[in-house]
């Protein structure tokens, strides 16, 4: 895969970030009256737009496991199957000794996993769907990009036929 150049790998981490690909070209340093140019044209060029869905499913991948293990935690303190550990000291008359405690977590505990279990999984449904977007948009300019090219062919053959005609 060919190496991008600095300002298009700016362009291109901003536009994973964002989904804009005008404010992405102004982020990287080009101007704002070439912003709407540079934006469509970088995202036209096959290696750019294979760097962009090569990095989404690298984030998607680090991502899901991270929100697992947190999903995880979360639905088990939930379930109240986490505890807490405490030590305490006993004093069994001459001696003293240290005690674990193990308790389970309290409502305001189990209150704030729940919140997070319903945070993460809408923030997971937004990323999906933003996901979903910025492959659908790298889709569509491939396809224009193909459909350029196949213009650019056929009025090149008309053109040749043309200058054919005239040399007859």
């Amino acid at each position: 895969m060919r190496k991008l150049t600095p300002k298009q790998q700016k362009f291109a981490d901003r536009y994973i970030e964002t989904g804009n690909g005008i404010q992405s070209a102004i982020y990287a340093g080009y101007s704002e009256r070439s912003a709407n140019a540079i934006a469509s044209e970088n995202l036209r060029k096959p290696y750019i737009s294979e760097y962009i869905r090569k990095r989404l499913e690298e984030h998607s991948f680090e991502s899901e496991i991270r929100q697992r293990q947190a999903l995880d935690y979360a639905i088990r303190v939930l379930n109240e199957e986490e505890t807490e550990e405490s030590a305490l000291t006993v004093h069994n008359g001459e001696y003293e000794e240290v005690a674990i405690a193990k308790t389970k977590p309290k409502i305001k505990d189990r209150t704030d996993a729940a919140r997070f279990i319903t945070t993460l999984t809408s923030t997971v449904e937004r990323n999906r769907l933003q996901n979903q977007k910025l492959q659908q948009e790298i889709k569509k300019l491939k396809k224009e990009l193909e459909t350029e090219s196949s213009t650019e062919d056929k009025l090149q053959e008309y053109f040749d036929k043309l200058d054919d005609a005239f040399h007859e």
